[in-house]
C-alpha cells in the first residue's frame, strides 16, 4: 500500500500523487473537463441499429456514446445482459428520450464519453446502485467467513429499490460504519432525483467528488503514512470530513508549509518526467519499453545490461520478474488502460513461466482498476485488458509533435528532397526555361546538392536551367517550397557571393550532426570549408574558392600558423613596449628582450 499522499492544489488543476518509498506509484489529476463519474439528464439524439448503442446529448463538447446494454432501464438491465439476449436499441430508446445517465468513461481523441443508464454512487465503504435488490461483495476480499458477514450484513440494511456493493476497504467494517454510508448515499440519490425533475436537458445533474475527497474516501485508510496537502482550505475541509467519517485518521493529515513547491520538496516532478519516458530501467540493469497506439499498448522487456550470474536461462528469469512488479507500476502510473501486450523474454524452463505469471497476478493485487490477465503463450507474449476512464499520463501531459504528428518518425531528408525535385520536374514541364528556386531544411537542401555540390550541378544539366537550392532552419524538416522565376533576375538576385571575396563564419551558422569538415550555412547556401572542422568555437573568416548557384566552397582567409605569428608578434610588442617603460633604456636587457619576441 502507499506509504504518502502527497496533494498539489493549484487554481488551474490538482494533482494528487501517491508515493511509496520515495516512489511515485499513481499521479492523479483534475480539472474543469474532467467529466467521469458525473450524472446528467441527457436527450437522444441519434439511434444507430447498426452499433445497438445510440447518442445521447448531456451538453460536453461530444455526444456520450451509450450502448444497448447500458441502456437498458434499470429493473432489466442486469438479469437480461446476463442471458446475452438483448433487445433491439430501437425497441429500448427512441430520439428525444429523456433519462438520467451516468458517464464511465471520458472522451478520447474523436471519441466521445461512454454512459450508463445503471447509476452508482461511491460511499467509503460501500457503492449505491440503481439495480434493485442487488448485493455484491469486492472480489478483493478473499476471506469467505469475511465475504459472508458482509454480504448477510449489507442485504439486512439494504434500502428498497437499490443495490449495495461491498468496497474491498469494508473488510473489517461494522454496521455503524455502513449505515453511515446508507444515509449519506441515499441522500444524495433524493437530492439529484428532485434536481432532475426540475432540470431540462441537457443538464449536470451530479458533479462528482473532487479529486482530493475521492482520494481521502478511495485510497486514505490507517496503511497511509500521510497525507500532505498545500493549501490550508482544502486542509480544513479534509478535517472536517474525516470527522464525520474517520476520526482516527485526522492525526494523518499534514499541512505542507515549505517555500519549495509540494511536488519539487518530494521529489515527485523528477518522478513525472521518468514517466513521460518510453524506455524504463529495471533494478539489475534490463529495462521495459512501453510503446502505445491508437488499439493497444507494447510492453517489450530487455535484459539490456543485465549479464546475470550463472546461466542465460537465469538471467533471462530473473529479468522477467523485475518486469512483473515494474509492469504493473508503470500501468498504474501512466494510467494506462486498454488491451495491453506484454512480450516477455522467451523461457524454456515450463516452471519459470509458470513464477513469472504467478508473479505478474500478484502484483495487480493493489490496483484498483479492473483488470483481467490471459495466458503466457509459446512466442513469450501475455495479453491483458486494463479498465480505462480517460486519457492516460503521456496523453494529459504531452502534446503531438508538430513536425512527426505524433508518430515519432518525420520522413528523411532524401525522401523529401526526391519530392522536392519531382515537383521542380513538374513545375518545368507548364513553364520551360525559368530559373527555379527550391527552399527547404538544410538537411534536405544538403541530400538535395550531393557531396561537394555534384547533385545539384548534374540536376541542373538535366533540367536545363539554373536551380537555386536555399536552405533555412525556419521551415517544417517534411516541407519545401519551389518557385519558378525569369533566369536574369534570379541571377541577380539569388547569387550574392564571388569567387575570392572573404566571408564571416559565426558558430550558429554551423550545421550540426556533421562529421569531417566544416558545413555551414551563409545567406542560406551551402558553404564546405574541408581544413576547418565542425566544431567551431568563434566567428571565423573564409574565403571563397568556389562559388555555384546552390553550393559555396572556401578555405581559411588566413592559416593557423599565420594567425599564431600573428598573436606571436603582438604579444611580444606589447611585452616589449611595457619594459621600456618599467626599465631605463640604458639598461642592456630592455634592448635585448624585444628583439628575442619578435622571432618566429
Amino acid at each position: 500500500m502507499p506509504a504518502d499522499i502527497i496533494a498539489n492544489i493549484d487554481r488551474r488543476q490538482t494533482r494528487v500523487a501517491i508515493m511509496e518509498n520515495g516512489r511515485l506509484l499513481e499521479l492523479k489529476h483534475e480539472t474543469e473537463e474532467d467529466v467521469v463519474g458525473n450524472i446528467y439528464l441527457g436527450k437522444v439524439t441519434d439511434v444507430v441499429p447498426g452499433l445497438d448503442a445510440c447518442f445521447v446529448n448531456v451538453g460536453i463538447e461530444r455526444n456520450a456514446f451509450l450502448h444497448v446494454s447500458d441502456a437498458l432501464p434499470e429493473g432489466l438491465g442486469h438479469p437480461r445482459r446476463r442471458s446475452g439476449k438483448l433487445p433491439s436499441i430501437s425497441e429500448v430508446v427512441k430520439p428525444g428520450d429523456e433519462f438520467l445517465v451516468q458517464v464511465t468513461k471520458g472522451p478520447l481523441d474523436t471519441k466521445g464519453a461512454r454512459a450508463t443508464r445503471q447509476i452508482s454512487l461511491p460511499g467509503r465503504y460501500l457503492v449505491l446502485t440503481t439495480e434493485g435488490n442487488k448485493v455484491g461483495v469486492s472480489k478483493k476480499i478473499e476471506d469467505e467467513e469475511e465475504r459472508k458477514r458482509l454480504r448477510d450484513l449489507v442485504t439486512k440494511l439494504r434500502p428498497e429499490g437499490f443495490g449495495l456493493i461491498v468496497r474491498t476497504r469494508a473488510e473489517g467494517a461494522r454496521q455503524e460504519d455502513f449505515e453511515r454510508d446508507i444515509k449519506f448515499l441515499t441522500k444524495v440519490w433524493r437530492s439529484l432525483e428532485a434536481k432532475a425533475r426540475q432540470a431540462k436537458a441537457p443538464a449536470l445533474i451530479h458533479e462528482d467528488t473532487s479529486l482530493v475527497f475521492a482520494v481521502v474516501r478511495d485510497v486514505f485508510s490507517t496503511e497511509v503514512g500521510r497525507l500532505i496537502v498545500d493549501d490550508k482550505v482544502t486542509y480544513d475541509q479534509i478535517l472536517n470530513l474525516l470527522q464525520n467519517t474517520a476520526p482516527h485518521l485526522r492525526k494523518q493529515v499534514e499541512l505542507y508549509k515549505g517555500a519549495e513547491p509540494i511536488f519539487e520538496h518530494f521529489g515527485v516532478e523528477k518522478e513525472i518526467d521518468r514517466a513521460l519516458q518510453s524506455k524504463v530501467p529495471l533494478p539489475h540493469g534490463g529495462h521495459l519499453n512501453i510503446e502505445s497506439t491508437v488499439a493497444l499498448t507494447a510492453i517489450d522487456v530487455n535484459t539490456g545490461k543485465f549479464t546475470g550470474t550463472s546461466s542465460l536461462e537465469e538471467t533471462v528469469f530473473q529479468t522477467n520478474l523485475e518486469a512483473c512488479a515494474e509492469v504493473a507500476r508503470q500501468l498504474r502510473l501512466r494510467d494506462i488502460g486498454g488491451i495491453i501486450v506484454i512480450d516477455f523474454i522467451d523461457m524454456d524452463q515450463p516452471k519459470h513461466r509458470k513464477q513469472v505469471m504467478t508473479a505478474l497476478r500478484e502484483a495487480f493485487a493493489e490496483d484498483r482498476m479492473r483488470t483481467r490477465i490471459m495466458h503466457l503463450t509459446r512466442l513469450g507474449l501475455v495479453e491483458m485488458t486494463r479498465k480505462r476512464t480517460g486519457e492516460s499520463l503521456v496523453a494529459r501531459l504531452q502534446t503531438k509533435c508538430p513536425c512527426c504528428g505524433g508518430s515519432g518518425r518525420i520522413l528523411a531528408p532524401e525522401t523529401v528532397a526526391l519530392r522536392a525535385i519531382n515537383e521542380m520536374r513538374s513545375r518545368l514541364l507548364k513553364e520551360p526555361g525559368r530559373a527555379v528556386q527550391v527552399l527547404a531544411d538544410p538537411q534536405c537542401i544538403l541530400a538535395l546538392i550531393g557531396p561537394h555540390g555534384a547533385e545539384a550541378e548534374a540536376l541542373e544539366a538535366e533540367l536545363g536551367v539554373p536551380v537555386y537550392a536555399r536552405a533555412t532552419r525556419d521551415i517544417h524538416p517534411e516541407m519545401w517550397e519551389v518557385s519558378l522565376e525569369d533566369p536574369e533576375v534570379a541571377q541577380r538576385t539569388q547569387v550574392k557571393h564571388k569567387a575570392g571575396q572573404v566571408v564571416e563564419v559565426r558558430p550558429e551558422d554551423v550545421l550540426q550532426g556533421q562529421q569531417g569538415g566544416l558545413l555551414a550555412l551563409v545567406d542560406g547556401v551551402i558553404l564546405e570549408v574541408p581544413e576547418i572542422s565542425a566544431r567551431l568555437e568563434a566567428p571565423t573568416k573564409i574565403r571563397l574558392t568556389r562559388v555555384d548557384n546552390s553550393y559555396l566552397r572556401g578555405t581559411p582567409a588566413e592559416t593557423p600558423k599565420a594567425k599564431r605569428r600573428r598573436r606571436g608578434r603582438k604579444t611580444g610588442a606589447t611585452e616589449a613596449e611595457a619594459t621600456e617603460k618599467a626599465q631605463p633604456t640604458e639598461d642592456p636587457e630592455a634592448t635585448e628582450e624585444p628583439a628575442a619576441a619578435d622571432e618566429p
